[in-house]
C-alpha cells in the first residue's frame, strides 16, 4: 500500500515538473510570445496545479511535500533535457495516469 502511494506521488512529481518546465519557457522567451503559448501555458498550469492539489489532498502532508521537493529538483532537468511539447505532453500524461489508477472516490459510499 505504502509503494503504491510513493509511486502516485512520483507521477504527481512528473506532472508538477513537467509544467514547471513549460513555465520556464515562458519566462525565458518573453520576446517571442505569440497565440499557441497561451494555450501552452493554459494547460501546463492546469496540470501542475491539479497535481499540486491532489499531492495534499489524496497523498497527505508527507507525501505531498515529498512530491512537490521531488518536482522542483526534476524541473530542473526537465529544462535542459526536454523539449516544450515533449515536456507539455509528458505533464498531462503523467497526470492522466495518476487519475487512472488512484482511488479518488470515497470508500464506503
Amino acid at each position: 500500500m505504502m509503494l503504491s502511494g510513493v509511486l502516485l506521488s512520483l507521477l504527481l512529481s512528473v506532472s508538477m515538473a513537467f509544467s514547471l518546465t513549460e513555465l520556464s519557457f515562458a519566462r525565458i522567451d518573453r520576446s517571442q510570445q505569440s497565440g499557441g503559448d497561451a494555450v501552452r501555458m493554459t494547460l501546463a498550469m492546469s496540470a501542475g496545479l491539479t497535481a499540486l492539489g491532489l499531492a495534499f489532498s489524496h497523498q497527505g502532508p508527507s507525501l505531498g511535500a515529498m512530491a512537490v521537493i521531488v518536482g522542483i529538483a526534476l524541473s530542473w532537468l526537465a529544462a535542459r533535457f526536454a523539449s516544450r511539447s515533449v515536456a507539455l505532453a509528458v505533464a498531462i500524461l503523467s497526470l492522466g495516469i495518476y487519475l487512472q489508477f488512484a482511488e479518488l472516490a470515497p470508500s464506503g459510499v
